[in-house]
């Protein structure tokens, strides 16, 4: 662990596959879009399986021993990824999110200001419950992202190396098997347990959204675009169509 780490006010740790055209496509299409507003206080990172794709070399790709790229690699990439951005870096925040999302950095920036990164929370919106044991947890959906502040990564950090492990057996224990790949879930168990005992800030489900930024699947007619601080199930042509948007409208702040 370095003795000095950088501080940032915001790292995106993004789970990422790049041997798959499709995946591909959407890092590249982040590139290409909002991954270029993420300068001087805000630093894009993509958590990889251990084969390295001569691609995707840089200090943004970071390759994870032992870590492969089938569905369930996604849990590991984020929470290795979480561990690596702790023992690297000191950001205020951390989102973490998968390629098909799309950030609106510069509300995401502004929607973070309100929040103290030295409290315990764990923000993000169009979530679900899942019961796991007796006790019935709430989680945000992954697809958007969540936030965790410093404090609670600095909290969950001892965990991170073995949690994988653990949920699977939690899951298994509780014949929820079906919830193992649901890293989202995983998160939300964790940070609401009396050692880190985080505050769930809720956002507007139209907020932080799981559809695209139309509302495809389930919103369609129901969003209001000026509100999206991050959205998900995005198409290639959806990551340039609503950058276009975006520029023309200062990104709606």
């Amino acid at each position: 662990m370095q003795e000095h780490k950088k501080e940032y006010k915001l790292i995106i740790c993004v789970y990422a596959c790049d041997k798959i055209d499709k995946y591909i496509n959407e890092i590249n299409a982040i590139n290409a879009t909002w991954g270029k507003l993420c300068t001087n206080e805000v630093k894009l990172l993509f958590f990889l399986g251990e084969e390295v794709n001569p691609e995707f070399v840089g200090p943004n790709y970071i390759n994870l021993p032992t870590v492969k790229d089938d569905y369930l690699s996604a849990s590991y990439k984020q929470f290795l990824g979480l561990k690596y951005i702790y023992e690297n870096y000191k950001p205020e925040f951390v989102i973490c999110c998968g390629t098909d999302t799309y950030l609106n950095i510069p509300k995401l920036l502004y929607y973070i200001n309100k929040f103290n990164p030295l409290e315990s929370s764990y923000i993000g919106g169009h979530g679900c419950s899942r019961k796991i044991g007796d006790k019935n947890y709430y989680f945000h959906a992954g697809g958007p992202g969540f936030i965790i502040t410093y404090n609670c990564l600095e909290k969950i950090y001892p965990q991170l190396n073995k949690l994988m492990s653990d949920w699977i057996n939690i899951c298994i224990q509780n014949n929820i098997q079906h919830l193992i790949p649901a890293c989202d879930v995983a998160v939300s168990y964790y940070v609401q347990q009396e050692n880190i005992n985080a505050t769930i800030i809720y956002a507007d489900d139209l907020t932080f959204l799981t559809c695209n930024y139309i509302g495809y699947p389930c919103h369609l007619n129901m969003v209001n675009i000026q509100n999206i601080i991050a959205c998900h199930y995005m198409s290639i042509d959806d990551f340039y169509n609503y950058t276009r948007i975006l520029q023309e409208n200062n990104y709606f702040i």
